[in-house]
């Protein structure tokens, strides 16, 4: 305890006036005189809560010497009062200076005070009510005044102390309402308006001034929503009190005092007092214009396309099925056209993915002008398309994709100073009500527009009932041949592409991205996308990445004397059937233990989609093999609704945010946002961050930005031979 404490506790129980003369004493004493002249019971807390004096009054009803409280705090002296409202009022006046009053009857936690012996031993103890004040000395101090109400106080006192605790009650709860993000207006029993918040004036356009006293249904005015249009009925009425109260919050409109109406929510409380009788009434709104937009935009994105505007393979699939149980029930014919273009390879390896982008969005237009009205275009993912054809036989359904064909065949591509001619594949499927499922449709289709691209492209290919299994599944024979034939023959090649650090580390390394190409039988280079998903149907694709795993240790172990090697991390893709097998996983533990390598340098990416339909086993799989060492990127993260609550369960050392987000961040403010939050989320699991399609300088400053870590793209680099990175070292 400090030097004014001791002086204080000191003066509490002397009787030497000649200390008098000491002026840093005086105070103190002249305290002393106060308390022992004081007919209730006070004692003084120093700042560090500690009892430095103690009247009289107190000794007698407590039974506690001044000697034997001294220098305790007073949660020491009487345990029953830790915790209790009377110890944080202190604390208030301590640390902040205010003053506090309790009374026995709402704080029931009070000092162990008895009028007599007998009182005592039952445990009768004072009435009392509690005064905190702060006293400032040489240092900060607190008085606490006891007061025995049993008899000594009146009742209009206590009453006024009543009604100061509950003002105070009010500016606190008016404060609180006030502070708070929703709009609130409290009425009275009658449902006039006594309180609302700054948030309730902007949004109902009234002053709290101008809205006291009037009827809430003047000043709230709320009507029903016409079937989720965000608009209201200019004839309806808005709704009265009564109704409001028994109306589900949803589908209200509340119109602003300038006829502005917008969406909101709103919950409602009754305010009773402490019989139960009803007092007023508490509503609580908030403006889901916001929300709503928002909702309406992920809604959007979970069944279209972004870059098209078209609708997405799911949502193809759901109209595909709608339109199936329709054929069922009415007997209807409809067509289906399953198209995939020829030579946009070309274009996107060319000029880039922002080429790619637009020669897709300029092929949607072109497409649009050959259907009619009412048919469903979607986009299907890469180069392939969709079409349904309602209430349209066969000839005419394989009119309008010859008509689809023609306009693709005459449509030139231009970007710069290079023209491109493109040609597409069609598979046409009729659908009636003997037709199977959804599943069925769609694999009839894509063979036939898989035989439409082995007859030569740019033609159409009619499914026929009639076809021999053999003529159906010629086409796709040819590519399982052709894989095969390639890994047999060494002729797949690797290719790399850089991914750089958004901010230039002085020893951070070179990480590549390891890509896949092979060679035709005339040595030409076929790009993976025309390969990879004939690969993926035909469970190709674990031995394809068994030969990328084996050349790239290999690759490793070859130059592990040189400096080539020691600085790169090579990120390898794997497919969702290695995920799901033991073949790949014993494979990259075999080439491990027998090589002896340093494991860091591999990081395996695997797609977000082919992780979650596989979780399980992808788990399993990532665990293992950062037991040795190697790290996992989540590749494409962000291109599913659920992508955040499936994060937590793949222990991944980095996530590749979604392309599609990526590409147009610049220009778009929701894309922006979702690379923002994805890249957050990611930095708050620990993870290290990749922006995939970064195209422009624009791009690399906003991710810069937002602080992810990693770029890669055209932008960075394009793709490039791994043979040109060994040439060079």
């Amino acid at each position: 305890m400090g030097g004014q404490g001791q002086d204080m506790g000191y003066s509490a129980n002397c009787r030497n006036h000649s200390l008098l003369a000491d002026e840093k004493i005086l105070p103190a004493l002249l305290l002393h005189e106060v308390l022992e002249a004081s007919d209730i019971g006070m004692f003084v807390l120093d700042a560090d809560r500690k009892i430095v004096a103690w009247n009289r009054w107190l000794e007698v009803v407590s039974g506690v010497s001044f000697a034997a409280a001294a220098d305790k705090k007073m949660d020491r002296l009487f345990p029953e009062l830790a915790g209790s409202r009377l110890q944080a009022v202190v604390m208030t006046a301590l640390e902040q200076g205010m003053p506090g009053v309790l009374s026995q009857k709402f704080h029931p936690h009070i000092l162990p005070l008895y009028k007599t012996p007998d009182d005592r031993a039952a445990d009768i103890r004072i009435s009392q009510m509690i005064k905190v004040k702060p006293l400032t000395l040489e240092s900060r101090f607190c008085l606490v005044q006891i007061f025995d109400v049993t008899s000594a106080v009146s009742r209009d006192q206590m009453l006024r102390e009543q009604t100061i605790q509950y003002r105070e009650r009010e500016l606190r709860t008016r404060a609180m309402l006030s502070s708070i993000a929703d709009a609130v207006i409290a009425t009275d029993k009658t449902g006039r308006v006594e309180f609302i918040n700054l948030v309730a004036e902007g949004m109902i356009g009234y002053s709290g001034d101008l809205a006291q006293g009037k009827p809430l249904d003047e000043v709230f005015r709320v009507y029903e929503e016409c079937e989720g249009s965000g608009s209201v009925d200019p004839q309806q009425v808005y709704l009265p009190l009564q109704k409001l109260i028994t109306t589900s919050s949803k589908g209200l409109m509340l119109k602003h005092r300038d006829g502005l109406c917008f969406p909101i929510e709103k919950s409602l409380a009754n305010v009773r007092d402490e019989h139960g009788e009803m007092q007023g009434m508490v509503i609580v709104f908030r403006d889901v214009s916001r929300s709503r937009k928002l909702a309406a935009q992920l809604s959007w994105q979970a069944s279209h396309d972004a870059l098209t505007g078209l609708y997405n393979r799911i949502a193809f699939d759901s109209q595909l099925g709608r339109l199936l149980e329709q054929a069922s029930h009415e007997q209807t014919e409809l067509g289906l056209l399953y198209l995939d273009l020829d030579r946009f390879k070309v274009v996107n390896d060319t000029c880039g993915h922002i080429a790619g982008d637009e020669l897709l969005r300029q092929i949607t237009a072109v497409i649009k002008q050959s259907i009619r009205g009412n048919d469903i275009l979607a986009r299907l993912g890469g180069d392939e398309f969709g079409i349904l054809l309602g209430n349209c036989p066969i000839n005419a359904a394989e009119k309008i994709a010859n008509q689809v064909r023609l306009s693709i065949q005459d449509f030139r591509f231009a970007w710069g100073d290079k023209h491109f001619n493109l040609g597409v594949s069609i598979g046409l499927v009729s659908i009636n009500h003997e037709s199977e499922g959804v599943e069925q449709i769609l694999s009839l289709a894509d063979t036939a527009c898989y035989a439409a691209k082995d007859a030569g492209r740019n033609q159409v290919h009619v499914y026929r009932p009639d076809e021999s299994l053999a003529a159906q599944r010629h086409g796709e024979a040819r590519w399982v041949t052709r894989i095969r034939s390639a890994l047999e023959d060494y002729r797949f090649v690797l290719y790399v592409q850089p991914i750089r650090p958004t901010v230039v580390k002085a020893d951070g390394g070179e990480h590549l991205e390891v890509l896949i190409r092979m060679l035709d039988e005339s040595g030409d280079l076929v790009m993976s996308g025309a390969f990879i998903p004939a690969a993926e149907r035909y469970d190709l694709m674990p031995a394809i990445d068994r030969w990328v795993v084996r050349r790239i240790t290999a690759l490793i172990d070859l130059h592990r004397e040189t400096s080539f090697t020691r600085k790169i991390r090579f990120f390898i893709n794997l497919s969702g059937s290695s995920l799901n097998g033991d073949e790949t996983l014993d494979c990259i533990l075999e080439q491990l233990g027998r090589l002896d390598l340093d494991q860091s340098m591999l990081c395996f990416e695997v797609t977000e989609t082919a992780a979650i339909a596989n979780l399980s086993s992808a788990e399993h799989f990532i665990r293992t093999l950062q037991n040795y060492g190697c790290e996992f990127a989540l590749d494409d993260f962000g291109s599913g609704l659920s992508s955040f609550s499936y994060l937590k369960h793949l222990p991944v050392d980095y996530l590749k945010i979604d392309g599609a987000f990526v590409k147009d961040m610049a220009d778009d403010p929701i894309d922006y946002s979702m690379v923002e939050a994805i890249n957050n989320i990611g930095h708050i699991m620990g993870l290290r961050t990749i922006a995939e399609f970064v195209e422009t300088d624009e791009i690399l400053e906003k991710l810069q930005a937002i602080g992810v870590d990693y770029a890669q793209g055209y932008g960075i680099r394009s793709p490039f031979p791994l043979d040109e990175l060994l040439e060079k070292r």
